[in-house]
């Protein structure tokens, strides 16, 4: 079966403190809809405005409170590679899978620079390592020929997140490693990347589309068809990336009286521009 991971956002109280009760209700929500694992810390939970503090505050109490009842991964990605290490070595004892290392964002290095930022990396864990590519926010994007080297290089490399829809690039790498997946970045494109290969999706809007993508996923393994539910996840996707992500989900989640529709500057709340859209939108999802 496909696997489901959500890329958790990290709620704040209207202190602008992390909001641990809503944070708790999310999760337990997910676990019960049988979600196979959690991203804590990548972008979609705010992470260049958490301090390394309160990144590893995070992640011991999700470990806590998931009770190995599902698989979790820590995001340590950022545009310094020492930043990266430190977060690596800080949370290398604590009890949970492995890291999710997007990226160096805006300085750009280059694919060799790409390659040595990773391996550094993966030299200093035995836990497993998912790439992340992201070139739309990252202004870089790791070739298909890196991501190939680094998986024969380091056993514990053991997946990437593909956040772009170069689907000839998912096609080579699956073509050419071997014990590799290929997990999807973009939830709207959930139906072409489980054609090309890939095992699952790191999604956004299983916050709330937990079941249904579970369904969909069930749907592709017995053969049925799943256009109805990809038409859905399509149109739904649109709404929630109408602004920078995880800007629309929280609002949706407050909808929800799931957290406080509250983030860290430099992101926002909702415009009222798209708030209308998805508000005229509201019925159709819920």
């Amino acid at each position: 079966m496909k696997k489901l991971y959500v890329a958790l956002i990290t709620p704040f109280t209207i202190m602008n403190d992390i909001d641990y009760p809503a944070l708790d209700k999310i999760i337990l929500r997910l676990l019960d809809e049988n979600v196979e694992g959690f991203i804590v810390c990548g972008t979609t939970g705010e992470s260049p405005t958490c301090s390394e503090n309160e990144k590893i505050a995070l992640l011991e109490h999700v470990i806590h409170l998931c009770e190995r009842r599902c698989e979790i991964y820590f995001g340590i990605g950022s545009s310094n590679t020492c930043d990266s290490m430190r977060l690596l070595k800080l949370s290398e004892d604590m009890d949970f899978d492995g890291y999710l290392i997007v990226t160096p964002y805006y300085n750009q290095p280059t694919q060799f620079g790409l390659y040595e930022h990773f391996s550094t990396l993966a030299t200093e864990t035995k836990k497993k390592i998912i790439l992340y590519n992201v070139p739309s926010r990252c202004g870089v994007s790791l070739s298909a020929a890196t991501v190939i080297k680094l998986a024969n290089d380091y056993k514990n490399i053991v997946a990437l997140k593909q956040a772009s829809k170069d689907l000839e690039m998912v096609k080579e790498i699956l073509n050419t490693t071997t014990d590799f997946e290929v997990l999807s970045g973009n939830d709207d494109y959930l139906l072409e990347g489980m054609m090309s290969g890939m095992s699952g999706v790191v999604s956004v809007i299983a916050h709330f589309t937990a079941t249904k993508m579970k369904e969909f996923f069930k749907g592709i393994e017995e053969g049925r068809d799943v256009s109805e539910l990809d038409i859905f996840f399509k149109k739904l996707a649109h709404l929630c990336f109408l602004e920078s992500n995880p800007i629309c989900i929280k609002y949706l989640l407050s909808q929800q009286n799931e957290c406080e529709n509250v983030l860290r500057l430099p992101m926002t709340a909702i415009s009222y521009e798209a708030k209308t859209k998805i508000d005229q939108n509201y019925d159709k999802i819920f």
